[in-house]
This record gives C-alpha cells, sequence and structure tokens, in this order.
C-alpha cells in the first residue's frame, strides 16, 4: 500500500503520541481514540489526507510532568474508522518512517501537536540484491524452535509470497514475532533495508537461542520435577 499512497512532506503532520513504538512500515495497528486532542484530530485528518505521525515518546525521569517526543516517527494512514461513544476505533497502516525536524505545540483551536517531517527512507537498495535474506529468513523459520512459534505458518506464506517486498517482509516478521518495543524504535530509525534484515535475524538468532535455554530447564527434565537451581 505504500507504493500506492503518496506521502506530501511539504505539508505538517498531526501526531499521535504513545509511550512506545507499536508501529512499524506495512505494518497495521487499531487505536481507540476517545481523549478530546486526538477525536479533533481524527476529524481532522479524515477530512484531508488521512496521514499521521505516530510517535513514541522519551523515557522522562520520576516528577516529570511533560516527555519530549522521539525524533523518528512512522507515518500512518486511516484505514478504516468506526464511530464509536466518545470517540473513534481507527486502523493505521504504516507508510513509512520520517524524523521530526519541527514541533509545534497545540493551541486554544487547534488541540493537538503537529510536526514537520523529512523522509528517511533509503530507496537506493533494490529488491534484487536483498533476496539473500529472503532465503536465509526462510531457512531461519525451519529451524525446529521456529516451527514451534504459532506465527510460523503465516510467515512462511509471507515469505513465499510474490507481492512482498524485501522492505516489507521484515518489518511484518519483526511486528508479528517480537514485543520489545527498543527494538522496533531501532529498527524505526534505521534508514538501510538491508540493516533491518540483518537486525530481524540477529533477534531470530537470539529468539532461537532462548527457546533452546528454556527448553534445558523445562520441568520435565528435572529429576522428580525438582529444580537445583
Amino acid at each position: 500500500m505504500s507504493e500506492q499512497v503518496s506521502v506530501q512532506f511539504k505539508q505538517e503532520f498531526p501526531v499521535i503520541s504513545l509511550p512506545e513504538t507499536l508501529l512499524l512500515p506495512h505494518a497495521v495497528m487499531p487505536i481507540t481514540v476517545t481523549e478530546p486532542r486526538y477525536c479533533q484530530l481524527t476529524d481532522q485528518a479524515l477530512d484531508c489526507s488521512g496521514q499521521v505521525a505516530l510517535a513514541s515518546m522519551e523515557n522522562r525521569d520520576i516528577g516529570e510532568t511533560t516527555s519530549e517526543l522521539r525524533k523518528i516517527v512512522c507515518i500512518g494512514q486511516i484505514v478504516q474508522h468506526e464511530k464509536i461513544e466518545g470517540g473513534y476505533n481507527i486502523l493505521l497502516y504504516g507508510l513509512c518512517r520520517a524524523e521530526i525536524i519541527r514541533e509545534n505545540p497545540a493551541n486554544e483551536e487547534r488541540l493537538y501537536q503537529t510536526v514537520k517531517l523529512r523522509p528517511i527512507e533509503n530507496d537506493d537498495e533494490e529488491d534484487d540484491e536483498l533476496e539473500m535474506y529472503r532465503v536465509e529468513l526462510l531457512h531461519y523459520m525451519f529451524r525446529p524452535n521456529m516451527e514451534r512459534l504459532e506465527q510460523n505458518r503465516i510467515i512462511l506464506d509471507w515469505i513465499s509470497g510474490v507481492d512482498l517486498s524485501i522492505s516489507a517482509l521484515f518489518e511484518l516478521v519483526a511486528c508479528t514475532i517480537f514485543t520489545d518495543s527498543e527494538f522496533k524504535y531501532a529498527l524505526l530509525a534505521e534508514p538501510s533495508i538491508e540493516s533491518r534484515c540483518l537486525m530481524v535475524l540477529k533477534e531470530l538468532e537470539k529468539l532461537d537461542v532462548a527457546i533452546s535455554m528454556t527448553d534445558k530447564q523445562s520441568q520435565n527434565r528435572w529429576k522428580k520435577g525438582i529444580s537445583l537451581n
């Protein structure tokens, strides 16, 4: 979808800020909107391009009352919306990664913050040059530990699909398997497709090792069901 939707970086984007990074390009995320500022944001976004910047916040120290936005955001497209009592249920599709170059605070008329963005995607990398990572990912998913993942079958379908680019494939895998928001932010902040592929493969390797270590400590391997640790 991101190849079919135009993102006009000359405009300013409304911001939805969350404590953690949850959305990557090519993935989808549901959000329930009830705060007045975000209800106004949704109303106005639906009247325009339907695009919003989804930002995460810097960790704040105890006692601080405000949080700064992290500089890298995911631009999302509202692809579905449902009016509910007190707000909206919306579905966001991740379009692309971008960097905040200017922030505009909310005011009395506009209750939400807006930002000026610049794109950070690296468009110089060709899929043909990255196909080896699709093959490597396939080998990972046939490892015994990876075959136990409940998402294994759908990921194998994605790998064999002809309609997913390498970039889309690896970002979908990251959103499907991993829950670590810091890892997701690192992926979001990385402009190189190849580097993102290597990051995801490294995390899969760590997951494979972790599952093996967990198996070694499994209760059915303990004598009489008692651990000596």
